[in-house]
């Protein structure tokens, strides 16, 4: 009998585990270096490297002007984010925006538990895009790393298959082979 327990209070306790949400955490006002001469970089170095550091880490990266970046992500072809990045010269935010399939609760302010590691991620290659820049000098050119036209088509492709497979229109099993063939998965 007390094995039946322990076996059912283990696999409850699994259970919670991984149905655990976290509580959003909004990256606010980070302060964005200074050159190694004390000079700041331009509002279009920032958007530039800010960009260049969402698409290394794989997000997808959307400017329409002013001072806000939007990027999103697609992890393993399921799990959307779209995140808001407004930014200065002195410093910038990752703020979310929306979601798909991360169990997001508006009224807990809570999302899926890998969310904040995605987000942080994300800071960390901006921050490394900011250190890599800083000792170069003013004006120089900061080249973007935009998506690469194959690399964009593909990411939409996963988009719609996700879309699909959510609506019911195809199957998990077809979601997976037509995914395996855009990513090359043979």
């Amino acid at each position: 009998m007390k094995r039946v327990v322990l076996l059912l209070l283990l696999i409850a306790s699994i259970a919670f585990v991984r149905a655990e949400a976290a509580r959003i955490v909004n990256l606010e006002n980070l302060v964005i270096p200074e050159r190694t001469d004390g000079s700041g970089f331009s509002l279009e170095e920032v958007r530039a490297l800010i960009m260049n550091g969402c698409t290394r880490r794989q997000w997808k990266p959307e400017y329409e002007g002013g001072s806000v970046i939007t990027c999103s992500i697609l992890v393993r072809g399921r799990h959307f984010v779209k995140v808001e990045i407004p930014f200065s010269q002195v410093d910038y935010s990752i703020f979310y925006l929306d979601s798909d399939q991360m169990d997001y609760n508006p009224q807990k302010q809570s999302i899926h538990r890998k969310y904040n590691g995605w987000v942080n991620n994300l800071r960390l290659m901006i921050d490394q895009q900011f250190s890599e820049a800083v000792a170069k000098p003013p004006g120089s050119i900061v080249e973007e790393h935009a998506l690469g036209s194959q690399d964009e088509a593909r990411y939409e492709a996963l988009l719609k298959l996700g879309e699909l497979r959510d609506k019911g229109l195809i199957s998990d099993e077809e979601f997976e082979a037509e995914k395996a063939k855009l990513l090359g998965d043979n």
